[in-house]
């Protein structure tokens, strides 16, 4: 008599089938993310007007602490940066930016009320920004068409480098320096799509910097000395970019 092994197909196909039920889900909702996301990567070039936000610094010897009246300057912010769009509604990217001129000192003013109006330096601000940026499209994102134009709130955060000069009087020098704090910006702006590689920009943010910090290092007469507290202030500033943008 010929023993006969029991059939194994049948259960394989059973257990074939089975795993395609349990999987077919999963594999669906790939296929919907696989068209909705994208990674479209563009270059980005920008400049515009900035102005600085008024705002008062304070310095301290050993003895007082003084108010340093910091004069805000409107100027030119440039800007270049690469990112990638996510989705029809969302796009991120990396940003560069620069400014100089963005605050001078006006005067230095004692406890008492006297004012020392700086000669030279004026602890003059430069910046130099980096931030991660985050744009959404609300209106796409809820299903309204707009066509080739893209209204977007945006966000970022990242870095600011702002360099101080030294601000001199006429017996006095108070040094400069380099200092490194967290900055972000949020505001809003239009992207209008000429082609379907070249789009045109146009965004408002608030800038926030940081602190400009000066030096501790002084010199009285020829006297060097050391400031307790060094000069600082925040540096915020208003900021309309037009820009370029080339998407691969």
């Amino acid at each position: 008599m010929i023993k006969r092994h029991p059939q194994k197909t049948p259960f394989l196909m059973r257990l074939a089938f089975i795993l395609m039920l349990i999987s077919g889900p999963f594999l669906t909702d790939k296929a919907h993310a696989q068209e909705g996301w994208q990674f479209s990567p563009y270059l980005r070039i920008d400049a515009g007007y900035s102005n600085t936000v008024d705002n008062t610094g304070t310095l301290s010897d050993a003895t007082n602490t003084y108010a340093v009246d910091m004069f805000p300057h409107t100027g030119g912010r440039f800007q270049a940066g690469f990112g990638a769009k996510l989705s029809e509604f969302l796009r991120t990217d990396l940003t560069v930016s620069y400014r100089d001129n963005l605050a001078r000192a006006n005067t230095v003013r004692f406890p008492s009320g006297t004012e020392f109006a700086a000669q030279d330096g004026l602890h003059d601000v430069s910046n130099t920004t980096t931030l991660l940026n985050l744009y959404v499209d609300p209106l796409t994102a809820v299903g309204i068409d707009t066509g080739a134009f893209s209204p977007y709130l945006q966000g970022g955060i990242g870095w600011a480098r702002n360099s101080m000069k030294s601000m001199k009087f006429s017996s006095a020098a108070v040094e400069g320096a380099t200092h490194h704090d967290v900055a972000w910006q949020i505001g809003a702006g239009l992207n209008y799509g000429l082609t379907d590689q070249w789009k045109i920009d146009i965004s408002y943010r608030f800038l926030d910097m940081g602190q400009a910090r000066g030096s501790k290092d002084y010199i009285n007469g020829v006297t060097p000395n050391r400031l307790r507290h060094e000069t600082r202030f925040d540096v915020q500033a208003h900021e309309v970019l037009f820009g370029l943008q080339y998407q691969f």
